[in-house]
């Protein structure tokens, strides 16, 4: 199971998140936050594959700007083929979700099979967390993650007094929760963190997460005080909970009941949502 965004594109560019899709063997679970009125009460959604070829995949019914429906894979497009769904909305506006680089998709496959088969091999009661990394980080070399170099100065140099406020110009926003903000980065914008947190960008935890997900989030709770969590995506599980332990991450949020508005945001195994680590900026 893998958990995407849907994001809404406005001729070519992104606005905002308008949902989410859960991808399985047999189908994709897709909920829709936020969908404009002039859609109507359904929206079609299709599956593409990697000749750019579209295939109906059914409709999900929209109330109110919401909507959410389990739907099956077509014969034609299913999941080894789809490399991305898209949600006609209006005028040049669709819901898109890249699901994977078409041509990846083979390596990208292999390489969840291999950490999948390494991960057995972790014994979590006991284990060292120089033998957890050493696993995770033969995994990451095998992966195609390019931590490309990049001068950060112009990023320091653009930070002003409110820093959090200049943060939300730099980098796109994901509407999450409601008493938090949070902001999309990756992994080697941790520079924007203090210091001490800058060795984030080679955590092998955070960049398996990063190459599966694409996406890590930067939390800010408006509690009091104000408190910062670095979040990085992925299903929980007990297994997957402790490896998170040993890499520094404390806790973890539930993210699909946070876009579906659940009051109860129970954590149980299986959903998709972030490990979370308190960091400062």
């Amino acid at each position: 199971m893998q958990f995407f965004y849907i994001d809404y594109m406005n001729n070519g560019r992104k606005e905002r998140n308008i949902g989410f899709l859960k991808i399985e063997r047999d189908g994709a679970s897709i909920g829709l936050r936020g969908v404009p009125a002039q859609c109507g009460e359904r929206c079609i959604v299709y599956a593409v594959n990697m000749q750019d070829e579209k295939v109906q995949m059914g409709e999900i019914p929209i109330n109110s700007g919401y909507g959410m429906k389990k739907l099956k894979w077509h014969h034609k497009v299913g999941f080894e083929q789809c490399v991305r769904i898209e949600i006609p909305l209006y005028g040049t506006r669709k819901g898109v979700c890249v699901l994977r680089d078409g041509s990846d998709c083979v390596s990208k496959c292999q390489n969840t099979k291999v950490y999948q088969e390494n991960e057995k091999q972790i014994q979590i009661e006991g284990s060292s967390r120089t033998q957890v990394s050493a696993v995770h980080t033969r995994n990451h070399a095998k992966s195609s993650v390019v931590m490309e170099p990049e001068n950060h100065n112009d990023i320091y140099e653009e930070i002003e007094e409110d820093k959090w406020k200049q943060l939300l110009k730099l980098y796109p926003q994901v509407h999450i929760c409601s008493d938090a903000q949070s902001i999309l980065i990756r992994p080697k914008d941790v520079v924007i963190l203090t210091r001490s947190y800058h060795e984030l960008a080679t955590n092998s935890f955070v960049l398996h997460a990063y190459y599966n997900y694409r996406q890590l989030l930067l939390f800010r709770y408006m509690q009091s005080p104000v408190q910062y969590y670095l979040g990085v995506p992925g299903v929980y599980y007990e297994r997957e909970r402790r490896i998170a332990q040993l890499f520094g991450f404390e806790g973890f949020e539930n993210g699909e009941a946070r876009m579906q508005k659940d009051a109860d945001r129970k954590t149980y195994n299986g959903c998709f949502g972030y490990y979370m680590k308190h960091v400062e900026i």
